[in-house]
């Protein structure tokens, strides 16, 4: 039978790991939430490890331990500006997402497209350009960046399919991915002038015609 000095310690050592693997989560999220912001704000070429690990308040070499380098990073920041957070679950999956269940049909798409538009706005075009950036000069980014749109595609069939009620399918399911996408965003925000509610408003508009019409 074990002693209580023996099971006291053991107790010590179980809160000591949880206590520390809390700490390692909460830097990584600190670092992710870092990078998300000064990507966004700088860019790629514009934003160093050092000026990351002073926003998240860590030294590079913690950086370097748990990304590797800094276009590992990069990616791992893209996926937090999709969801908004560090936390491992899918988009889909996600709350705001699942609400738009509930809501009745004919509110279902202006709410979509809301949540859209407060997402690029918020954080995730300013990443992506980053990415994309950053993809001129590398393959790999390059490649990664071709992967996510397929995802993204992948995201927009899920996603109109809960604002829709059915199935968006070719060629529908392709200009729902282009005109959602972050540089469509872009580039009526930022080359034509248009405010965050003139794309909502726009947008839903445009897929609300396009989705009552039979398409070849």
């Amino acid at each position: 039978m074990a002693s209580s000095s023996s099971s006291g310690t053991a107790k010590t050592r179980r809160y000591s790991s949880a206590r520390r693997a809390r700490q390692a989560e909460q830097t990584r999220t600190d670092v992710l939430l870092a990078a998300v912001r000064l990507f966004g704000q700088h860019g790629w070429a514009g934003t160093t490890l050092a000026a990351i690990a002073a926003e998240a308040g860590v030294a590079v070499e913690t950086i370097y331990t748990g990304f590797s380098s800094k276009k590992a990073l990069l990616l791992a920041a893209m996926d937090v500006a999709i969801v908004g957070d560090a936390q491992p679950v899918p988009l889909i999956e996600r709350e705001e997402i699942q609400q738009l269940r509930q809501l009745p049909a004919q509110q279902r798409l202006a709410a979509g497209i809301h949540l859209i538009g407060q997402t690029y706005s918020d954080r995730l075009t300013g990443v992506w350009s980053a990415m994309l950036e950053a993809a001129a000069s590398d393959q790999q980014i390059s490649a990664w960046c071709a992967e996510h749109e397929q995802r993204r595609r992948e995201s927009v069939r899920e996603f109109f399919t809960i604002i829709l009620g059915r199935t968006a399918e070719e060629p529908m399911l392709d200009m729902l991915w282009i005109l959602t996408s972050p540089d469509t965003y872009t580039r009526l925000t930022t080359q034509r002038g248009w405010s965050r509610s003139m794309w909502e408003d726009t947008m839903a508009e445009v897929i609300r015609r396009i989705a009552t019409q039979p398409l070849p």
